[in-house]
């Protein structure tokens, strides 16, 4: 039986000992540190409906509480460095810890190795004796009940801590996070693929202090969605307290297209990966976010070679923060395995693979200026413009239903979204011709009480516009393939 199971029938404290980085600030900036730290305590044990009572002793900090999910919940707020759960018991001499100390302790330690660990907490003064003065003497006791001292591989650890009224005996002593309290560095934007890197680096920036939204680029329809939701739901469930964090999705199918469209195949991933970073950059001018965190790692793939990280790179008024830029790939799948996210991570198909043969590994910031001045330079401002933002309680809401079809229905106007030029050159049969730049801004105009099919290119456009379309009661669709597909499906030229 546990020493937590014998005191079973007390209310359950469970003692946290701060993260030293916490201990060692200013007094000003300690108390700061310290009240968020108690906000994000509560806000943890609240999200579970855990009835506690928190008690602020400054160098430590006690929650009461008689739910033993507590423990765990608690080894996952940051700033925490250690905990144990006991009961306080008065004290006025020596002699009563030890014998405290004897009643839990005799029968545990008979026949076996045991190791003593005391440390004071508090004033010192007020105590006439040190730490290695009741090791001594409890160890003596303990001996006497037919214990015997091994300090090197105990079979049983007797941890005590001490305080001017009050000790609390344990047997065995949780590591948690450490760092600094969630909030204390202020808000970021943490860019989300669903893969092991955006989800560690956003821990790790947790763990540093900073409160996190998170920005997801919508490259694959519903089943990438649904995948990114729920790696984010995992992380924040699990690791983001005290405060209400938000998840933007950004549909970046458009974005795809146009690359695919005007782009050289080999620059694709690399400008794709810039213009998710100005995108951020934009979401992030509301002024509540300082940074962007990314979690690119140096050398892991062709887009983040050295070169191609400062191509990458343009001026910015958001910095952009790269905490695993030095870690291998392996110490990053070992960090997602410790914070709970590896599972469903690993199960996450890679979305960012855009093909257009080998990749340049080698770019310049210019080459790259060149080939992003072949885009439509609003379309960012317009898909930011449009983007979902979702609260944590919503991530595990319904997608919305999948709007891509491989037929024109029968009562559909088709409309198409490619140029004037385009639809001059080759158009559906009784087709509109209505421009994506201009029906991402009017088509709320037309009426609906029709069924319209979207085609543009290779359908990603319009799948982004009939995904927008449907909340506001249209029934639109997208050919799946777009122009390839409808190309097929046409009547035979008279």
């Amino acid at each position: 039986m546990s020493l937590a199971q014998e005191l079973s029938n007390n209310r359950l404290v469970i003692v946290l000992r701060l993260s030293g980085e916490m201990c060692t600030k200013a007094p000003s900036t300690r108390k700061r540190f310290q009240s968020q730290f108690l906000r994000n305590i509560a806000a943890a044990l609240g999200a579970a409906n855990i009835s506690h009572t928190i008690r602020d002793q400054w160098y430590r900090v006690d929650v009461e509480t008689d739910d033993e999910r507590a423990v765990e919940i608690l080894s996952r707020v940051f700033g925490v460095q250690k905990l144990y759960y006991s009961r306080a018991q008065n004290w006025s001499t020596i002699e009563d810890i030890v014998a405290i100390g004897a009643s839990l302790f005799d029968a545990r330690v008979a026949n076996k190795r045991f190791a003593v660990e005391a440390r004071r907490v508090g004033n010192r003064e007020l105590f006439d004796f040190n730490s290695q003065d009741l090791e001594r003497a409890l160890g003596k006791r303990l001996v006497e009940a037919g214990g015997r001292v091994d300090l090197s591989s105990a079979e049983v650890h007797v941890g005590v801590e001490l305080r001017p009224k009050e000790v609390f005996f344990f047997d065995r002593e949780l590591s948690g996070p450490a760092g600094l309290p969630s909030g204390v560095e202020g808000r970021a934007l943490s860019l989300m693929s669903g893969g092991f890197d955006s989800a560690v680096a956003s821990w790790m920036m947790l763990k540093r202090g900073v409160a996190l939204d998170f920005l997801f680029f919508d490259l694959g329809g519903p089943p990438h969605q649904r995948a990114v939701r729920e790696v984010t739901d995992v992380l924040a469930k699990a690791w983001v307290h005290g405060y209400a964090a938000k998840l933007h999705i950004v549909d970046f199918r458009p974005v795809i297209a146009e690359m695919k469209q005007g782009v050289r195949g080999r620059f694709w991933q690399l400008l794709l990966k810039r213009l998710m970073v100005r995108a951020g950059d934009l979401v992030a001018r509301d002024g509540t976010h300082i940074a962007l965190i990314t979690g690119e790692a140096l050398g892991q793939v062709s887009s983040q070679t050295l070169s191609n990280l400062a191509a990458i790179s343009v001026p910015l008024a958001t910095p952009v923060l790269r905490p695993l830029l030095g870690f291998n790939k392996d110490e990053i799948i070992a960090q997602a395995r410790l914070i709970g996210t590896y599972e469903i991570c690993s199960g996450v198909p890679e979305f960012c693979a855009l093909g257009g043969g080998k990749p340049v590994t080698r770019s310049t910031m210019e080459q790259l200026d060149a080939e992003e001045a072949r885009l439509d330079s609003s379309l960012l401002e317009t898909l930011v413009a449009h983007r979902r933002v979702l609260s944590m309680d919503e991530l595990g809401e319904p997608l919305l239903i999948d709007v891509e079809v491989d037929r024109v229905p029968g009562d559909a106007l088709v409309v198409d979204l490619r140029s004037p030029a385009a639809f001059k050159s080759w158009s559906y049969p009784d087709a509109v011709n209505v421009a994506f730049e201009t029906a991402i801004h009017q088509f709320t105009l037309l009426p609906r009480d029709r069924c319209y099919l979207l085609f543009c290119d290779v359908g990603l456009k319009s799948a982004f516009l009939a995904e927008a379309l449907r909340p506001l009661g249209y029934k639109a669709f997208s050919l799946r393939g777009g122009l390839r597909t409808l190309k097929r499906l046409a009547p035979p030229a008279a």
